[in-house]
């Protein structure tokens, strides 16, 4: 199967990076990158989540926070962030 995906500039110098330390062209490692994501098993790994997000994984790994307290935090920004967009003051 052939893809045509628009890249921001950033991803593109990424993946032109990626290419040129490998020695291979940008197509081949996008390729590959992409086919090892979604062939993966067993879900998410952390190597898979740290080659996603980078330092924000990395974040989370230093902060101590369970994924628990994690989820709790970010239930709590995305209702905070909707009562703003509302109008109404957000009380935890």
């Amino acid at each position: 199967m052939t893809l045509s995906i628009p890249l921001s500039p950033q991803a593109e110098a990424a993946l032109r990076r990626r290419a040129a330390v490998s020695g291979q062209d940008p197509t081949t490692v996008a390729a590959e990158l992409l086919s090892r994501i979604l062939t993966r098993t067993g879900g998410l790994t952390r190597e898979c989540l740290e080659e996603i997000s980078g330092n924000t994984y990395r974040g989370f790994l230093a902060s101590g926070m369970t994924e628990a307290e994690l989820g709790e935090e970010l239930e709590m920004i995305k209702h905070a962030d909707r009562s703003r967009k509302r109008g109404i003051t957000f009380k935890e």
